[in-house]
């Protein structure tokens, strides 16, 4: 007599007394014998909740019951055949039309319509006591959240889990690179391609010490509270949708508990990296149906934040410059009140503003207020520094160039291996040459000031010139401006109505 036992624990209960895969398969094995079993075959489902009928060893025991195979089919208990009545008729079925039996070796169910029934409400009771387990388990850890102790250990970037305490401590050499992180997109306005560009240049291994750096982790960190010491539990709710799958949704705002742990940076650095992450999601080419002159350069005058492009219309929309805060929608869920501060044509601060630069070459007597000051003695630093850690990367760099040509010559690589190795080693070349020039631009700006009549003359030289296109006016610009802070200060609504602006320049 052919029989296959079935055994399965899952990831939650392994810990069980009782249903371990050796106490389940000892039970089976001797409950086979005494039915007078003579080939035993096995299926083990380890680490696999019975909640999904769509499990490895289960479907090998399905297939094979197909082809008549076995006579006996044993488990220890239903529970561990499917944890859903659906599920067990669904087994008992094709089991049954196998010509086989179906035993368990805990319990006895008598082949009757009283028997069967019993065996329906054990499914019943399956499905609640795993109904029990989801609410114990969410219970204990709502308690513990409740406590401040982390849950469990998501292994962030910058930090490393103390088990005994429940929480997270600072990791000071990971912790530098979070601030550094911070630093780019807060003081250099750098966005997440940029700052990938900048680790891997400097060679600084990402946080899964792979190859290179991502746009997904560097806006994971940016936009993870947990750098600002603060972590939530209970924010999503996960529902699991198959074996290796599960599906998230997020939890109503009252649900989640806030948890405490040392932070690597403060608040006010947070919420400024939050508002330049989406000033560069609002001045990203892809998101505008139109390119405007000074587009990223437009700052509040009433709160200091950056202004983005708003329309209003249908078929003929006008174009404005509005505060960032009346146009993200980060700042409806923050609570904050939005500025109150009145959109500005694009049309009228553009022309004005290059309009004023092209008049102000013939004046230096007015430049000097306009200057921008001189870069801090530590930025210098930091600069030189960068400068330094590119050089080492470039330098390795190029020794792996040499490696990898070496080793077709002596036909240790193919060339099409060679090929793809080269391409990667170009990219990343590339990149670092352009860096290098942006650092020693800004190396370069921080010599002495130059004269006012420098300044005009550079003035002069980027705009002086008839006919110009949109984007050489762009260009011009950028080369020589820094900021334009502006204010609309009349009173009139309306069509019809004549915008009156106050604008404050910053030239570089």
């Amino acid at each position: 007599m052919n029989a296959a036992i079935y055994v399965r624990v899952s990831t939650e209960q392994q810990a069980e007394k009782g249903y371990s895969i050796d106490t389940q398969l000892e039970a089976c094995r001797k409950y086979a014998l005494e039915l007078g079993a003579t080939t035993i075959e096995e299926f083990v489902d380890d680490g696999y909740s019975g909640e999904f009928i769509d499990r490895p060893a289960l479907t090998k025991l399905r297939k094979k019951l197909k082809d008549k195979l076995f006579h006996i089919v044993i488990a220890y208990a239903p529970d561990r055949l499917a944890r859903k009545t659906i599920h067990l008729l669904i087994i008992s079925e094709e089991i049954s039309k196998a010509g086989a039996m179906r035993k368990f070796a805990s319990v006895n169910f008598e082949s009757t319509s009283e028997g069967e029934l019993m065996y329906k409400f054990q499914g019943i009771v399956a499905e609640y006591e795993k109904e029990k387990i989801k609410e114990r388990t969410m219970r204990g850890k709502r308690g513990k959240a409740s406590k401040g102790l982390v849950i469990s250990n998501a292994k962030p970037f910058g930090y490393t889990f103390d088990s005994d305490k429940s929480t997270y401590v600072i990791n000071e050499s990971e912790a530098e690179i979070v601030r550094m992180i911070f630093d780019f997109i807060v003081k250099k306005k750098m966005g997440t391609a940029r700052i990938c560009k900048e680790l891997n240049a400097r060679g600084i291994l990402s946080p899964r010490a792979k190859k290179s750096w991502i746009v997904s982790s560097i806006h994971r960190i940016l936009t993870n509270s947990l750098y600002k010491g603060v972590i939530y539990s209970m924010k999503y709710r996960y529902e699991k949708i198959g074996l290796s799958k599960k599906k998230r949704t997020l939890r109503p705002e009252s649900e989640w508990i806030p948890i405490s742990v040392p932070a690597i940076i403060d608040e006010f650095t947070w919420q400024t990296a939050q508002r330049q992450l989406q000033e560069n999601k609002d001045f990203a080419k892809r998101n505008l149906k139109h390119d405007y002159l000074l587009n990223g350069l437009v700052t509040c005058a009433k709160c200091g934040r950056a202004m983005v492009i708003s329309h209003s219309g249908c078929k003929e929309y006008t174009s404005y410059y509005a505060c960032l805060s009346q146009r993200s929608s980060s700042y409806v869920y923050s609570g904050l009140e939005p500025c109150t501060a009145r959109r500005v044509p694009t049309k009228l601060l553009d022309d004005y503003v290059f309009n004023y630069l092209l008049e102000l070459c013939h004046s230096p007597s007015q430049i000097a207020e306009y200057i921008q000051a001189l870069p801090k003695k530590e930025n210098v630093q930091k600069n030189i520094t960068a400068l330094d850690q590119i050089a080492k990367t470039e330098k390795e760099l190029l020794q792996q160039k040499d490696t990898l040509l070496r080793w077709f010559r002596q036909k240790m690589l193919t060339e099409s291996e060679v090929e793809a190795q080269l391409k990667d080693l170009h990219r990343q070349l590339a990149d670092i040459m352009q860096m290098k020039k942006s650092y020693e631009s800004e190396l370069t700006s921080t010599a002495p000031t130059r004269s006012v009549d420098e300044i005009a003359s550079l003035i002069k030289l980027n705009l002086h010139k008839d006919n110009f296109s949109l984007e050489e006016k762009k260009t011009a610009l950028r080369s020589i401006l820094e900021r334009v802070i502006v204010e609309r200060i009349d009173n009139t609504r309306g069509r019809g109505s004549r915008p009156e602006i106050n604008v404050h320049l910053k030239l570089k």
